[in-house]
């Protein structure tokens, strides 16, 4: 039996969207676009660098995320509203100074990072701008940036895709996992 977890129905997504307010308005919205499209965990999103959705060239199709402790790597498709996301985040990195090299973070903060002396974004910073903008919008529903990924997951299995492929998109070790979180199609 599937747990009950947090989603977002289409118009609490776009009102969290639509509330982004302030200099980094643009960046705020296209992050929670790109986090609705690709069901990253929040450490794989900041730690995401300018290469692995770039080439230099033009916004990569498919991103290659690193796997932990002995997971192995996955591949994650980047549909058309993730890579307009993409090219929006690298065009507001670009007009706060950054250079879209390779390394660079990806999602950049305009503060330095205590840790590590770069501009890349914490967690915490992610989790504190849905957290205001659920807010904003008066959502009654615990909004995380975990939200998002079921939102991702549970619009998978509604589109039809099966619940393997959905266990290897998240990166679920066991479709044990998958199961339990998101149960089956026919369960939503």
């Amino acid at each position: 039996m599937a747990k009950s977890l947090p989603t977002l129905s289409e118009e609490q997504a776009a009102a969290l969207i639509k509330g982004a307010w302030g200099r980094a308005q643009e960046r705020d919205r296209q992050m929670l676009v790109f986090l609705l499209h690709t069901g990253l965990k929040i450490n794989e999103f900041v730690g995401l660098k300018v290469s692995d959705v770039f080439t230099g060239q033009r916004v990569r199709k498919n991103l290659l995320v690193s796997g932990d402790a002995g997971k192995p790597d996955r591949s994650v498709p980047l549909n058309r509203e993730a890579r307009e996301a993409v090219a929006l985040i690298l065009e507001y990195n670009r007009s706060q100074g950054f250079q879209l090299l390779g390394e660079e973070p990806f999602i950049v903060s305009r503060q330095r990072n205590k840790k590590d002396g770069s501009y890349r974004m914490t967690p915490r910073q992610v989790q504190r701008i849905v957290k205001t903008l659920r807010e904003d919008a008066s959502l009654n529903l615990r909004t995380t940036p975990q939200t998002f990924r079921h939102t991702y997951a549970k619009s998978l299995l509604g589109q039809g895709v099966d619940i393997k492929t959905v266990q290897k998109l998240l990166g679920h070790r066991s479709i044990k996992t998958t199961r339990n979180l998101y149960g089956d199609l026919d369960e939503i």
